[in-house]
């Protein structure tokens, strides 16, 4: 015959609840959302600095590749300049 503790659960429990059990101190409870929330407004400034750092990279890329096309444009007409006076 088989023990209650040799029996396989039957009910599955989420991993926040698992962690939280035998936690039902209210203090720690408050502790907890409060960390939470600071780590959830955390991670959207986070969130948000790392739009605007794409959104800057974007314009500098855009940036290079125009100073790029006006290189190559003055390289082609000193080209032609040089090839004129030969």
């Amino acid at each position: 015959m088989a023990r209650h503790r040799d029996k396989a659960r039957t009910k599955t429990v989420p991993a926040g609840q698992r962690a939280l059990r035998g936690r039902e101190d209210p203090e720690i409870n408050t502790a907890l959302q409060l960390r939470l929330a600071a780590a959830e407004r955390e991670c959207d400034a986070l969130r948000g600095e790392l739009k605007r750092c794409e959104a800057r990279m974007r314009q500098l890329e855009a940036a290079q590749a125009k100073v790029r096309e006006r290189i190559a444009w003055a390289l082609d007409s000193l080209q032609n300049i040089l090839d004129a006076h030969r």
